[in-house]
């Protein structure tokens, strides 16, 4: 009994000799917690200091991937998406095809998210794969690519909202296209918007997201004047939709100079 009574002293004589100097409890933020975060201030400044209609900073760069034929990578905040984009490569199928095939793939990296992502493709993934699909199909002249295959592969590596980083996705796939030297009609840039409390939130991130009643992406190639896809869900009056794509497009003609000084600077480097 003595012998365990000093083997018992001792282990609480390491235990202090180990312990560390100062310790923090963690914080836990329970769901009742966060319905009392205040998204915007009396001013009507969200969180982050941007206006109702503001979108995110953007850094957008092309050339990540030396291997593939195009790249890019943008970076909204917290939301960070990476694209690759290989061909056009033949095609070998029996019958011939006079327009070329388009493949594009979306997948979240295991720590993307707030809960962490299995290896495999899920049902979402395969769904924003076939949303970012039909957004860019149109602007790609695939009709000139007969017998032949793109495939657009997109990693994110931190999503921040999944309507914004849907939103992202499509307009960094089409800067890493236009980086191939595939001949497009127009450059693809998509905005997205939440409806919250009756107020329309631009580029939401993920807090906002969860307080949404409904929320719209828009894809717009701004030189054509030309909307390619709208994705809009929940229930909002016509009036407050046609103000949220408004809104869009305007967000979409400024991230589309983004795009283009960001190939531009791709192509200086490329000269130098």
């Amino acid at each position: 009994m003595r012998n365990k009574l000093i083997q018992s002293e001792n282990l609480c004589w390491l235990l202090d000799e180990h312990r560390p100097e100062v310790t923090v409890t963690p914080i836990i933020i329970k769901s009742s917690d966060k319905e009392k975060i205040l998204l915007k201030d009396v001013n009507g400044r969200r969180r982050d200091g941007r206006n109702l209609e503001d979108i995110r900073p953007i850094f957008l760069k092309t050339g990540l991937i030396s291997q593939a034929n195009g790249s890019a990578y943008i970076e909204l905040r917290q939301t960070k998406i990476a694209c690759g984009v290989y061909g056009p490569r033949q095609t070998k199928v029996a019958s011939f095809s006079g327009k070329g095939n388009l493949n594009c793939e979306i997948k979240f990296a295991p720590f993307s998210c707030l809960k962490r992502r299995q290896s495999y493709r899920d049902a979402q993934e395969k769904e924003l794969s076939h949303l970012v699909f039909e957004a860019l199909a149109p602007s790609i002249r695939l009709d000139l690519l007969p017998k032949s295959t793109i495939d657009v592969f997109i990693s994110v590596l931190e999503n921040d909202g999944t309507a914004s980083c849907l939103a992202a996705a499509i307009t960094c796939a089409s800067v890493a296209v236009a980086d191939a030297g595939i001949e497009m009609s127009d450059q693809v840039a998509a905005c997205s918007a939440s409806y919250i409390d009756g107020d329309i939130y631009m580029d939401s991130d993920l807090l906002e997201e969860q307080r949404e009643t409904g929320s719209i992406v828009l894809s717009y190639m701004p030189s054509l004047n030309e909307v390619t896809h709208i994705l809009q869900s929940g229930e909002v009056e016509i009036s407050q939709t046609t103000q949220a794509i408004e809104q869009c497009t305007d967000a979409c003609s400024k991230i589309y100079s983004v795009m283009n000084h960001s190939l531009l600077e791709s192509v200086k480097d490329k000269m130098q």
